[in-house]
């Protein structure tokens, strides 16, 4: 089972992505500052974290460099109205999974399921996809 930390100002930003989680047995937990997300994804197992750009206590990419030098293998995703260019500049070497609208909803849910069970396949940890397909 997938474990994700979603991470931002307003909860209700992740409620049709949370949707499309729970639907397919993806477990989440919300936080709405980045020193909270640090906090639990150090003391519990979380598979990634979807932050957004700009939250009350520092920027999402800010956010990830901590969480980097913590556990480098960490996943994340962000919530971003970037251009696809300017967000790759400015994610760029921070292993980013993805960029999500700021927004998400069903499509970006299965968009990163199927990221996730490609990426798994790849490095052989799994035969059989985590999740249901959406």
């Amino acid at each position: 089972m997938i474990h994700v930390l979603l991470v931002s100002r307003e909860k209700s930003v992740f409620k049709e992505l949370e949707t499309a989680f729970s639907d397919n047995k993806i477990t989440t937990e919300w936080t709405d500052t980045a020193e909270k997300a640090l906090s639990m994804l150090s003391k519990e197992k979380f598979d990634l974290f979807i932050t957004e750009e700009q939250l009350p206590d520092m920027t999402g990419r800010n956010l990830i460099e901590k969480v980097l030098f913590k556990n480098a293998m960490m996943d994340s995703v962000v919530l971003s109205a970037l251009s696809h260019k300017d967000f790759h500049e400015a994610y760029e070497g921070l292993g980013v999974l993805m960029q999500f609208p700021v927004v998400p909803g069903k499509e970006q849910a299965r968009d990163l399921l199927d990221h996730i069970n490609r990426i798994a396949r790849i490095a052989g940890q799994t035969s059989k996809p985590k999740g249901e397909p959406i």
